[in-house]
């Protein structure tokens, strides 16, 4: 489904992208729904609308929560027939570095692919984050990107007051 998705959205002027998360209850390994979406970079002229990202938001939103590896019943806006869900992810290629720390974020633990990222960057197609890959490795003064830390007075304190305040931790 993820890669018919990818498809549809190239027919659709979309990026060739597709992703889809299925939310699995635990004690039965029954899918209770799924969320499916498309690479959206060129339609919302947002950078960060690939499909894997656009799929866990729509999740998220949808069943009110932020960790997509561990659904409680009582935490969820969504009925789920069992006290506990989880979701896992299938993506019509192998995610970027952005796309895979979205996935890391939102706590899941099983990703599908099936395009590689060296599929992804072939001539005519172009879809290459090596630089990226590469640069994250490298010490700030050698990257591509000109990164410099800018510390001030205040620099910390939104972390001392995280540290003390009554928080939902992420």
């Amino acid at each position: 489904m993820a890669c018919e998705t990818a498809l549809n959205s190239v027919n659709d002027k979309g990026g060739p992208f597709g992703a889809l998360l299925l939310q699995i209850d635990k004690d039965t390994n029954q899918i209770i729904r799924y969320w499916k979406n498309h690479n959206q970079v060129t339609l919302t002229k947002d950078p960060t609308a690939h499909a894997e990202v656009m799929t866990i938001r729509s999740a998220c939103k949808s069943l009110g929560v932020f960790d997509l590896g561990e659904i409680k019943k009582e935490d969820s806006l969504l009925d789920q027939p069992g006290d506990v869900s989880y979701c896992v992810i299938y993506s019509s290629a192998e995610p970027c570095p952005m796309c895979y720390s979205a996935i890391c974020w939102a706590k899941l633990k099983v990703l599908f692919f099936a395009a590689t990222r060296f599929d992804a960057a072939v001539p005519g197609v172009h879809f290459s984050d090596e630089e990226i890959y590469n640069e994250l490795g490298l010490p700030y003064s050698k990257r591509l990107l000109k990164v410099f830390q800018c510390t001030t007075g205040n620099s910390l304190d939104a972390f001392n007051l995280w540290k003390r305040s009554n928080k939902v931790s992420y």
